[in-house]
């Protein structure tokens, strides 16, 4: 009866949802209350590619993330091939089931903790409708019994409560982390990518039309995402009117704010981007280079004197450039212009002084003198 009521204490215990730092806490408590252990671990995530990072591990009743590389694949860690995995009804495994302990020890997780002196193990991965959720499991020393079939039992029992509360705990932080994606821009269309900027990785992505694939839409390109947030930040820093927007395969940034210190985003220094494909990014895309050139000179108030001084071009050349340039945007004098290309997005991602013109821009007294 003890036993009883301690495994529907565990039960209850995992299908809450909070912080996904305590879900993972009290998932390896649960764990610990079925199967008494000196270690458990809890690799949290869908994305075999993230899983590995979003993690923490307790021996003897202090908790740490794990060690090794943010990247490392869940597959790659614990050394299994996540169909044959999800393909059955089976959970939980003795360690020695898998896999000889000489083989276990020289996979990257048991290697990397081996100074902890665990032994024994028995995993847990996290699976339902042929999807995998994570990956946790219990350890225990080499002085300490070695795990059985009946510890397997009862923590197939918890099982189904765990993998109830991963999924609801992953749906709660994924509208949490859209939510404070979405704070940033007045839009939410296209893909949006939260960028942590400090381990210069992609954190989170999103694209409410069609979906996101990590390993085909993310992994590929990350790289050249978080190239393009510092790029565009940088842009943001120097005040530059119509900077070029970075281009991604799949389209152009069209905005980019910083998230700082948000808890979502586990109080990490974040940028958000938002991308939209080529046939729907920023009028200036579809100028020639002089024309995007002339075209940043007249949206920071500079005259049409000034212009053509910058530029190296006669007023006349100018004036053509700028007919052609309100026929293109479809616009009908200089005020429409910068209404055209100036991008309300994000809400404070244009310093005052790229909207002030410059003492002895013709804006100052409203006379146009290019229209």
């Amino acid at each position: 009866m003890e036993e009883l009521v301690g495994l529907d204490a565990a039960r209850l215990s995992v299908v809450q949802h909070g912080t996904r730092a305590s879900f993972r806490r009290r998932v390896m408590d649960a764990m610990r209350q079925v199967v008494p252990a000196s270690g458990a671990f809890f690799c949290f995530g869908t994305e075999d590619t993230r899983a590995y990072g979003d993690s923490s591990r307790v021996v003897d009743g202090t908790t740490s993330g794990l060690k090794g590389p943010f990247d490392l694949r869940l597959t790659q860690a614990f050394g299994f091939e996540t169909r044959s995995v999800v393909e059955t009804m089976r959970r939980v495994y003795l360690a020695n089931e898998l896999y000889p302990d000489e083989e276990r020890m020289k996979l990257p997780y048991f290697a990397e903790h081996a100074s902890d002196g665990m032994k024994h193990a028995l995993l847990f991965f996290l699976h339902e409708g042929g999807v995998l959720f994570g990956v946790a499991g219990l350890e225990r020393r080499a002085s300490e019994p070695e795990f059985t079939q009946a510890d397997v039992e009862k923590m197939e029992a918890l099982g189904p409560f765990v993998v109830a509360g991963v999924r609801t705990q992953l749906a709660y932080d994924e509208l949490s982390r859209e939510a404070v994606a979405l704070r940033a821009f007045s839009k939410v269309s296209g893909t949006l990518f939260v960028v942590d900027r400090e381990r210069r990785t992609v954190v989170w992505a999103a694209n409410r039309d069609r979906g996101i694939e990590w390993e085909s839409d993310v992994i590929p390109i990350a790289d050249h995402v978080v190239d393009a947030a510092e790029q565009s930040l940088q842009s943001r820093a120097k005040g530059e009117a119509l900077p070029t927007p970075p281009r991604l395969p799949s389209g152009a940034v069209v905005a980019v704010a910083k998230i700082d210190g948000d808890p979502v985003f586990n109080n990490a220094k974040c940028a958000v981007l938002r991308v939209e494909p080529q046939d729907k990014a920023a009028p200036i895309e579809g100028l020639s280079k002089r024309e995007r050139e002339i075209a940043r000179l007249l949206v920071a108030g500079y005259s049409g004197v000034n212009v053509a001084a910058i530029s190296g071009l006669s007023e006349n050349t100018v004036r053509t450039y700028v007919r052609r340039l309100y026929q293109k945007l479809g616009v009908a004098n200089r005020a429409d212009l910068v209404r055209k290309l100036m991008s309300p997005e994000p809400k404070s991602s244009a310093p005052s002084s790229v909207l002030a013109p410059p003492p002895d821009s013709a804006l100052v007294h409203g006379d146009d003198t290019l229209d």
